[in-house]
């Protein structure tokens, strides 16, 4: 399927969404990806000019379909894409994936996020908004610096809509920002989700677990430690290219 490039937007620092014209309207879920093949490397890339991601967009708002990615010098990929022009056409193949949030899916869900991790969760709660699909969604979003959070005004926004959904950000290393952060600090661990979530057992959530190999691994464990049952868990490991 051909794909146009319709647009360009900085999201935070070092990152980028893109927004692609499929050639025809296009169906998916929520968390799914999508995979994109440059017409040619303008960076040399050992692994080639393909590479899957998660579509930002909701699926409740077309005929875009949005892309948001960290932006490395030391992929050739990913410098090749920021190089296109607008109006470019590339090859898309596409939806695939399993970790999706579909609106008969009622019931609590946590939402634990680590840096660009956040692009799923982004199409998941749009979705539930513009659906009213009443579930109740507690998100947290673990970041390095402020200025690396991605989609922060939008997420507060429509923290601010719903009583469903309720969000935290959290930075792990506020000090090296320059941006000043009065928000909470530190990693998500046993202790904070605790004290953000008293009422988790309660609730009976499903906890999705979104970020880098480490960050999912960390997670796992600290569910493990609130007892949380692997069938309750579901997870999607952002590798860095």
């Amino acid at each position: 399927m051909k794909l146009k490039l319709a647009d360009k937007r900085l999201e935070a620092k070092g990152t980028k969404s893109f927004f692609w014209e499929p050639e025809k309207p296009l169906k998916y879920l929520p968390g799914q990806y999508f995979y994109i093949t440059l017409p040619k490397l303008s960076f040399p890339d050992p692994r080639g000019s393909t590479r899957h991601f998660t579509l930002s967009s909701s699926p409740t708002e077309p005929p875009l379909l949005r892309i948001t990615t960290r932006l490395r010098e030391q992929s050739g990929f990913k410098k090749s894409l920021d190089d296109l022009e607008i109006g470019q056409e590339t090859e898309g193949e596409g939806p695939n994936g399993t970790f999706v949030l579909d609106e008969s899916e009622k019931g609590s869900h946590i939402f634990l996020a680590g840096g660009i991790g956040i692009t799923p969760f982004r199409s998941m709660v749009k979705y539930c908004l513009d659906k009213n699909t009443g579930s109740k969604i507690t998100l947290i979003y673990s970041c390095s610096m402020p200025e690396e959070i991605v989609f922060r005004q939008e997420l507060e926004g429509y923290n601010d809509l719903t009583p469903n959904l309720k969000l935290f950000i959290t930075v792990t290393q506020p000090d090296r920002g320059k941006d000043g952060w009065s928000g909470l600090v530190g990693r998500i661990d046993e202790g904070m989700i605790k004290k953000l979530i008293p009422d988790y057992s309660s609730q009976n959530p499903t906890f999705w677990l979104c970020g880098p190999p480490p960050m999912i691994e960390a997670m796992e464990q600290v569910l493990g430690k609130l007892n949380i049952s692997s069938g309750k868990v579901r997870s999607e490991k952002f590798t860095g290219y």
